[in-house]
């Protein structure tokens, strides 16, 4: 029997070929092993992860490029409803009518920084245009406010620059904002991106106090950092992150994350084994943004290192959950398991332009923080309007849905992506509308180490799946309603 069978000459063996002809096989990805088998498959339509039956995974890989396969195997494909009755897989192109309810708001405040990143996306866009002047932070609390009338809660996000250059500014921002919330009954938190190189007691104390998460930027150990985010005077900074870094996870513990930013030539695992030496619980690592000229660009000779590295961060997770602790949260592994624990496709990267904005040091709007200056993206002032109209034109062509932007829309991996970050598009390009292609196999690689690892989770014991994220209540079991652990 095949996919989509031929007629027979019986009217009863018609009418049943006549029903698996208009059978479909969903769209899919297999994960297909070194010996050429299949255990796995990814469901895109549903976000869903199907384990192959042992008797059917030699088989199964032919079947699904259109080749004869057994009756049993037709069955179980129906089964499991990878071949439906449903109708062709509808896109998710999120567009709306409505632009959705603005929940967080960046603004940077200090307008410049006391470090010399070599990759630093504000030089290259040339954001800095110095301190926020206090007439302008109050215009811009205002705005930010006034956007989180119809949502209720607001996220304040400090990261253009160094922000604790600016720190009582900042602390009586917070103070103000937190007094605002309360009198008008809308929840306010905030997000801090910082080099830590400013951090004191007093600082990292104050924070402690507030209903802030903090994202430390250190590229790993010393001779790594130092060779790509001197201070500005050209001397190195990691005994100065590391020193502001620790004292935050003194105070702030869990709330902490570190970010690193991985460029050509460097290894994963070696960021992941200094992540593990420094008691790090939160580990971000990101894919630099950088011209295709640069040496800094990642290349495609380095995939099969960073595959290999995946195994390793993903065996050690295991290893950890296996053992009764609670492993680094290590985005973007993480991030992934936890779309597939609840299955929904992710269509944009970020709400960029949505539910989220950025004010740039002299009130101006952009779509996020990291668009500041760029003027064809400047989309008002927070003391006059900002233009919805385009917004929404950004909405539908730099950050149209995976399923309206080039290259994603035939992307196996798009809706547990969400395309890329829209910045690095347009700043690095070549087309802005897509994403920065470069950085493409690498998420590809990490989405399926994340499959791979949802999967030996699931099969071990449910529960890990939930722990990994934390301590949880080892008879809580309802993460498992609609839940692919199920």
């Amino acid at each position: 029997m095949s996919l989509n069978p031929p007629s027979s000459a019986s009217s009863s063996a018609n009418a049943e070929h006549a029903g698996a002809a208009r059978r479909r096989l969903r769209l899919h990805h297999a994960l297909r092993e070194p010996d050429g088998t299949c255990a796995i498959i990814y469901d895109l339509e549903r976000t869903f992860v199907i384990d192959v039956p042992r008797k059917f995974r030699r088989e199964i890989c032919d079947a699904l490029e259109g080749a004869q396969q057994s009756q049993k195997l037709a069955q179980w494909l129906s089964d499991e409803d990878l071949l439906t009755p449903d109708p062709w897989h509808p896109r998710h192109d999120p567009q709306q009518s409505k632009l959705p309810a603005v929940t967080d708001v960046s603004l940077d405040l200090s307008g410049s920084c006391n470090m010399a990143c070599v990759y630093c996306f504000e030089d290259a866009i040339q954001s800095r245009i110095g301190k926020m002047p206090d007439q302008t932070l109050q215009a811009s609390l205002d705005f930010a406010f006034k956007q989180a009338e119809a949502s209720r809660r607001l996220a304040l996000h400090f990261g253009s620059g160094e922000p604790l250059l600016r720190f009582e500014q900042l602390e009586r921002l917070m103070e103000a904002a937190n007094e605002r919330g309360k009198l008008h009954g809308i929840e306010v938190s905030y997000d801090l991106t910082t080099n830590a190189t400013l951090v004191s007691p007093e600082i990292a104390s104050f924070l402690a106090k507030q209903p802030v998460d903090i994202r430390v930027s250190c590229d790993g150990p010393p001779d790594l950092h130092n060779s790509y985010r001197p201070m500005s005077n050209g001397g190195p900074s990691h005994d100065l992150v590391m020193r502001g870094l620790r004292l935050l996870l003194d105070h702030l513990g869990d709330r902490v994350t570190v970010n690193s930013v991985m460029c050509g030539r460097t290894r994963l695992v070696d960021l992941w084994h200094w992540a593990k030496s420094e008691g790090i619980r939160h580990f971000h690592v990101i894919k630099v943004g950088t011209s295709d000229r640069s040496d800094m660009q990642l290349q495609a000779s380095e995939l099969a290192e960073f595959r290999e590295d995946l195994a390793t961060v993903s065996d050690d997770l295991f290893r950890e959950l296996k053992a009764g602790r609670t492993p680094i949260d290590f985005q973007p592994l993480t991030k992934v398991v936890r779309r597939l624990m609840i299955p929904q496709p992710v269509t944009r990267f970020c709400g960029v332009a949505g539910s989220y904005l950025g004010v740039a040091a002299n009130g101006d709007v952009y779509p996020c923080f990291r668009h500041l200056g760029l003027s064809d993206y400047r989309l008002g002032n927070v003391l006059g309007k900002i233009d919805d109209q385009k917004r929404r034109k950004f909405l539908t062509q730099e950050a149209a849905g995976v399923d309206s932007r080039p290259v994603c829309e035939s992307c196996w991996a798009r809706y547990l992506c969400g395309g890329g970050c829209y910045a690095d598009s347009v700043v690095y390009g070549p087309d802005r509308r897509a994403p920065k292609i470069e950085h493409c196999p690498f998420w590809r690689l990490e989405i399926s180490a994340a499959i791979r690892l949802f999967v030996r989770l699931r099969e071990a014991d449910p529960r890990y799946c939930l722990r990994l994220f934390g301590p949880a209540d080892p008879d809580d079991f309802t993460f498992l309603v609609r839940s692919n652990c199920s």
